[in-house]
């Protein structure tokens, strides 16, 4: 990516090339760069940044995620749109998630929701024909 994208996130990682591992196995996002401490990842016209805990030392709940063992993900969902939510679903799963929702049908989406590294909960859905 040659510009910074109209919306990036960044996730905090307690291990960052497993995370960053998790997300290019299951979402299909594409690493763009990887140092220690550091991944960066594209998914469609968003950026993901995956920074390790000591990356934000100064953020008031440093000692919380860190030492207390507060999930980083917790209170927030990402939402990926891949081609096959069952295939993703099942990777997830081989990959070491935690399943919160098997594939489900509604409306004209196929979604299932799985809880991946660090806590982050990730809902994986297509659209249906």
């Amino acid at each position: 990516m040659d510009s910074e994208p109209a919306f990036g996130i960044v996730l905090w990682s307690t291990d960052v090339f497993a995370l960053a591992g998790f997300l290019e196995r299951v979402t299909g996002a594409v690493p763009l760069a990887k140092h220690p401490g550091f991944a960066d990842l594209g998914f469609g016209s968003a950026r993901i940044t995956v920074h390790a805990d000591e990356s934000y030392r100064g953020h008031p709940w440093f000692d919380a995620v860190t030492r207390e063992g507060v999930a980083r993900g917790i209170g927030a969902e990402l939402r990926f749109e891949v081609a096959d939510a069952n295939g993703a679903y099942a990777e997830a799963l081989k990959a070491g998630a935690q399943s919160i929702a098997p594939p489900y049908d509604a409306d004209a989406v196929r979604e299932c929701t799985v809880m991946g590294p660090d806590g982050y909960l990730m809902s994986l859905w297509q659209s249906l024909p």
